[in-house]
């Protein structure tokens, strides 16, 4: 008799969202008998068995009846089969013989010896066949009426009661005047037998019948299916057979609705960008409960993979990973928001990072790197705090990094991985909550927790893990709040109803997936759109894209108004820094200005951007070592940029000034002639030939050097184009144009020319 029975998956309201059936398709939603009406179980008691308390499984009295009606019509009329015995050959089906019913009498009086009357009647009302696939009274009871078995009326009940006997003719859909003929005779019956008062049963006749049957619910198809494989495997796990029909999920249908309409406001534009489908995910920003779930714009919409679950859909993140390696930064000491880093390009073993627009900016604060999600600064940023400690901090966070940070190098602080919907928003939960990291819960009950992938995880009880410290999150928080909006560009703060925002927004490479996600007060949002066969879409971005479906799901969800927490009692402090490098000032240093800082963590060096030199006031070059003792030298203030940034400014024609060339009269000090560029060549033209491969037309870079070991790094209009040593055989792929090309050593010297490609 045990048998897996169909699934029930249920709104945290209680509302029916989907039915799972099992592989045999049978309806069973198996109950206990204080689930089943108490006017049902004495309607079935008294139409089928009155006597079913005091007999031992077999009615002698009621055998013998049906045996002399049986000799009386010369064939079977009439049965005499107790509910045990029907229960009997329910588990095992036999002919309506004689020896068919000794076999089910010996069967009942089995059943009566090891189950008590409640057991045996329980397995009846869970397995008496109501037609079609429709298995015991708690799917009769949903399919014919559309409520529980707790909640048959009378009239109800007495229908239920006779269907099973010729399921077929007694079909109040298909045949309604003759099930109401066979329901009032059994009403009649229970009058007469004064089990129910005439004045109720006359009401219960004046009930009318369903006229179809309960349409199967479709709410949230795609987190019904997540809730479903989830209890499939957490119940499989302890048994081989499923226990549970019912489950409630956190799906609150409302934001449900809110998610799936403004999705679907969105599609037009979206569709005019080549983008098919989206996304999204709404998370409890404290409980971490998924509070809606949509999966595509139309689960049926076979022809745009309408039945896949996009939030589950292993893509590209993007830029959505850039926060969590600044949080890093910030924990490792090595930076804060107004530290400066170079928005430059650099070559790290041949991989050059490039931002979204192509354009490079010079220094810039972290702030304003993230604000402008800007490429070439996380990848340096990733190389100073490390990829090993980036990619553990990821894999904690839920991500499904299945390889080590070898196999993803630098890149990974851009999206180089792969990662779901749930898995990101989930990630994001932790920003919105201080730092801590919790699993997502699609089911009410505590213990059973969306199984998003912990591997290399040290979790505590309540499956939390902190990831960033208090003081972190919230930098990242405030950084994250100055992203501009897409749905107020400016003044968002005065307007009234408009929820305060941290966001941050993602696009894959190759122009595949669009990403947004966002928290508020109360929740974490997640945005997804592109195409789930994969297909690109030119000019994508997250901000134009992503952002406004974003937007709008968290106005519909969120108290308009609605402020972000401020945490207390945080680490912080401030220190003043040098204005130009944000490092501590240095007895030179002209400009100060206090910045944020987290107290105990953070790391300042002490700046060496100005440094005091000696300069002969008749010639203005540089005077040091011991010819200072014999030349008139005058102290002066210069600025002494990194030789990075010196070369790329150069390269792009900005003019830099750098400390004077040294005295020749200082002959005791090493010589300073910087490099000087052999090839290209700055007087004679390269021109392309059409009949030769590209391969076998490259330029070789070539510069003089005073014989030091360092390395060269050249830029070609402002892009770094190649670095190594003076002894390295180097060369630049020729395109056509007139180039500007500088060459700088690791000391900060440099030459440059122009020169010409026909």
């Amino acid at each position: 008799m045990r048998a897996d029975p169909a699934v029930m998956v249920r709104a945290r309201d209680g509302t029916p969202m989907r039915i799972f059936l099992p592989e045999d398709g049978r309806r069973r939603f198996p109950l206990t008998l204080q689930d089943v009406s108490p006017v049902f179980q004495k309607v079935i008691i008294a139409s089928e068995d009155r006597y079913f308390r005091y007999h031992p499984g077999v009615n002698p009295f009621s055998i013998l009846r049906a045996a002399l009606q049986n000799l009386q019509a010369d064939g079977v009329v009439s049965g005499g089969s107790t509910i045990t015995m029907q229960l009997a050959r329910l588990a095992e089906p036999k002919s309506r013989s004689i020896k068919g019913k000794i076999v089910e009498a010996f069967r009942a009086l089995q059943l009566e010896y090891a189950l008590s009357k409640d057991e045996i009647l329980k397995l009846y009302l869970n397995n008496t066949p109501y037609g079609g696939n429709v298995v015991g009274v708690g799917a009769a009871a949903y399919t014919y009426f559309g409520k529980s078995a707790g909640a048959l009326s009378l009239g109800e009940a007495a229908l239920l009661a006779v269907l099973p006997r010729s399921p077929q003719a007694y079909d109040p859909i298909a045949h309604p005047q003759t099930a109401q003929a066979a329901r009032d005779r059994l009403l009649d019956t229970l009058a007469e037998r004064g089990v129910f008062p005439p004045e109720r049963v006359a009401l219960a006749k004046g009930q009318s019948l369903p006229t179809r049957l309960t349409p199967l619910p479709m709410i949230a198809p795609h987190a019904s299916r997540m809730a479903y494989e989830q209890l499939r495997r957490s119940a499989l796990a302890r048994s081989p057979k499923l226990s549970v029909w019912d489950v409630t999920t956190t799906i609150d249908p409302a934001f449900q609705n809110q998610a799936l309409t403004a999705m679907r406001r969105r599609l037009t534009s979206l569709r005019l960008a080549g983008l098919e489908n989206a996304a999204v995910v709404v998370l409890d920003r404290k409980t971490r409960e998924i509070r809606a779930l949509v999966g595509t714009h139309d689960f049926f919409d076979t022809a745009r993979h309408g039945p896949i679950n996009a939030a589950l859909a292993m893509r590209s993140p993007g830029s959505t990973l850039k926060p969590f390696l600044y949080g890093l930064a910030f924990d490792e000491g090595i930076a804060v928001p107004e530290s400066m880093v170079l928005d430059i390009p650099t070559d790290y073993s041949g991989y050059v990072a490039t931002n979204y627009d192509d354009r490079y900016r010079g220094p810039v604060t972290v702030r304003q790197a993230l604000v402008h999600s800007l490429n070439a600064p996380a990848v340096r940023m990733l190389a100073k705090a490390g990829l090993p400690r980036f990619h553990r901090l990821l894999r904690r966070g839920g991500l499904e990094l299945r390889y080590g940070p070898g196999h993803y190098g630098l890149p990974l602080a851009l999206g180089a991985c792969e990662s779901s919907l749930v898995q990101l928003t989930t990630l994001y939960a932790a920003l919105a909550d201080e730092g801590v990291w919790q699993p997502a819960r699609l089911l009410v009950d505590q213990s059973e927790t969306l199984e998003i992938n912990k591997e290399g995880t040290l979790v505590q009880n309540d499956g939390s893990v902190r990831l960033l410290s208090r003081e972190s999150a919230y930098l990242v928080r405030s950084i994250l709040e100055e992203v501009p909006r897409r749905d107020l560009p400016t003044a968002w703060a005065m307007t009234l109803d408009a929820p305060e925002v941290a966001w941050k927004t993602g696009t894959s490479f190759g122009h595949r997936d669009a990403w947004a996600i966002g928290f508020s007060a109360h929740y974490v949002v997640g945005v997804w759109t592109g195409n789930l066969d994969g297909r690109a879409a030119k000019g994508i971005s997250g901000a134009r894209h992503a952002g406004p479906l974003l937007f709008d799901v968290l106005r519909a969800v969120e108290e308009p108004g609605a402020p972000l927490p401020m945490p207390d009692n945080l680490a912080l402090d401030t220190v003043e820094v040098c204005t130009e490098d944000r490092e501590l000032p240095n007895p030179f240093t002209p400009r100060t200005m206090a910045i944020t800082i987290i107290a105990g963590r953070t790391k300042l060096k002490r700046s060496t951007l100005h440094q005091r030199i000696f300069v002969n006031p008749d010639t203005e070059l540089r005077v040091e070592g011991r010819c200072l003792a014999t030349i008139k030298a005058e102290p002066r203030v210069v600025r002494t940029p990194p030789e990075e940034l010196i070369a790329w400014e150069l390269s792009r024609g900005i003019p830099v000034q750098t400390a004077p060339p040294l005295s020749p009269e200082c002959s005791a000090v090493p010589a300073t002639g910087g490099p000087a560029i052999v090839s290209p060549s700055a007087t004679t033209p390269y021109v392309l030939r059409s009949d030769a491969p590209d391969e076998f037309q490259r330029i070789p870079l070539v510069a003089r050097t005073d014989g030091g070991d360092s390395n060269l790094y050249w830029f070609q209009d402002g892009a770094l184009v190649a670095q190594g040593g003076v002894a390295e055989n180097l060369f630049l792929a020729a395109r056509k144009g007139e180039h500007r090309i500088v060459v700088q050593d690791s000391q900060g010297r440099s030459d440059s020319l122009t020169f010409t490609v026909e």
